[in-house]
């Protein structure tokens, strides 16, 4: 066998066909591709919607027991403030706030007279509230 030191010259040895590049099957493999990575990114996309809130409320609890404990404070002190004179209003030592839930201001004395106490704690940007009437 002999080495041809020109292989460019093989070529006229190739059948001809009439073949066409493009059939109607190309790009079929693309189309089929683009709609399964549409349908898996619509999925995830629902999924997330479904669980980044429950997430969210998952990483908040210790920040709402928090503030649920901040109101509770201060319904405990009006209810001391009923029963005895006027004492002093707790302070949160983990900067957690209170306020009357029905002035929406800091509570004083003449508020725990009332027939109906709200009291609304807030911690990091989370609030809860109790109320209690009597």
């Amino acid at each position: 066998m002999t080495l041809d030191p020109n292989p460019k010259t093989k070529n006229h040895l190739l059948p001809a066909t009439n073949y066409s590049l493009l059939t109607s099957e190309d790009g079929q493999a693309v189309v089929i591709s683009v709609l399964i990575v549409g349908f898996l990114l619509s999925i995830a996309l629902t999924l997330s919607l479904l669980f980044i809130p429950k997430i969210r409320a998952s990483s908040e609890i210790s920040k709402s027991s928090a503030a649920l404990y901040a109101a509770e404070s201060a319904i405990e002190w009006c209810l001391y403030v009923n029963r005895h004179s006027s004492v002093t209003a707790p302070v949160m030592a983990n900067s957690a706030t209170y306020i009357n839930g029905i002035t929406n201001l800091p509570f004083n004395p003449a508020d725990c007279l009332a027939a109906t106490i709200k009291a609304i704690g807030t911690y990091q940007g989370i609030s809860r509230s109790f109320e209690i009437s009597f």
